[in-house]
């Protein structure tokens, strides 16, 4: 089985074009999670609707430029994986500090939440990152 979890990493990492999906799609989860359920349900989880809001904006941006480059862009994607990582370090980053900002609202299920975003998040971009070393050494 470890095998062929590795062989799905290295066919995912040395074709960005579906990084650029895998991200798409992750992007498009996290706004419909954010904007869908959570904000609907905000004393459930304790962050604040206006802050949900937003991230599921942010979110919803990172899936049109996702879906975007892999639609259009057929070659030199260096410089789009580059920009997806730092906007995903980004975002990441905003969300630990509204974690923090918020941590005395957050509710269990809150805190499973964004804890499991990051981490989802902190895995694309270990794979966005493979995937741009490995264009950038061919």
């Amino acid at each position: 089985m470890e095998n062929g979890k590795q062989n799905f990493l290295n066919k995912l990492i040395i074709n960005p074009n579906r990084v650029f999906l895998i991200d798409a799609f992750g992007a498009l989860l996290t706004t419909f999670l954010l904007f869908g359920i959570l904000a609907q349900l905000e004393q459930y989880f304790g962050m604040p609707k206006k802050v949900l809001k937003l991230l599921s904006g942010i979110a919803f941006c990172f899936f049109i430029y996702s879906i975007s480059c892999h639609r259009l862009i057929k070659s030199n994607w260096k410089p789009f994986l580059r920009i997806l990582i730092v906007g995903n370090v980004i975002y990441s980053l905003i969300s630990l500090g509204l974690i923090i900002k918020y941590s005395e609202r957050l509710t269990e299920l809150g805190w499973m939440y964004f804890t499991l975003e990051l981490v989802a998040i902190g895995f694309i971009i270990i794979v966005e990152y493979k995937s741009y070393s490995n264009q950038f050494n061919r």
